[in-house]
């Protein structure tokens, strides 16, 4: 069993310099093609309350298919709740090559996830997961491939 952080500490703010330090971050690693959805994948429990700064998603390959739509959506959830008000994807753009794209920033093709600051908080312990909706048709001439899916957080106690 952990033990939270006990004093004496070097100073009164040390337990959150320590956290804010610290890789504070779930990362989630799905290799290969993606060819359906990902639903409930498992990214951890975190050990301290705290909330959601940040979540994104980067592709190794954001595929190809210049006929019909071929995006991924990325949804995190705390206990079965969204911490997005806007929930970031990547679809290819046609006419472009497959190649590596992620949702840090807004571009044609990417759109960055908005944190809903009313639902991003958890509780040490809580569960927190991912869902990847993936809209294809049967056949893309590139499959997307290799996502890694980020969620940053920081200490609230």
């Amino acid at each position: 069993m952990s033990r939270p952080m006990h004093g004496p500490l070097p100073g009164p703010n040390s337990k959150e310099q320590f956290l804010f330090n610290s890789p504070n971050r779930f990362t989630l690693a799905v290799s290969g093609e993606i060819t359906a959805n990902k639903l409930g994948a498992p990214l951890g429990s975190p050990r301290f309350a705290g909330k959601v700064t940040q979540a994104y998603m980067t592709l190794g390959s954001c595929g190809k298919d210049d006929s019909n739509a071929l995006k991924l959506e990325m949804d995190v959830k705390v206990g079965g709740t969204s911490v997005f008000s806007t929930t970031p994807y990547i679809s290819h753009v046609s006419g472009e090559a497959a190649g590596s794209r992620n949702t840090l920033t807004s571009g044609e093709g990417e759109r960055p996830g908005v944190i809903d600051t009313d639902n991003n908080g958890f509780s040490a312990g809580d569960f927190l997961d991912v869902d990847l909706t993936l809209t294809r048709t049967a056949s893309p001439t590139t499959e997307m491939q290799n996502a890694i899916i980020v969620v940053e957080m920081e200490p609230t106690d």
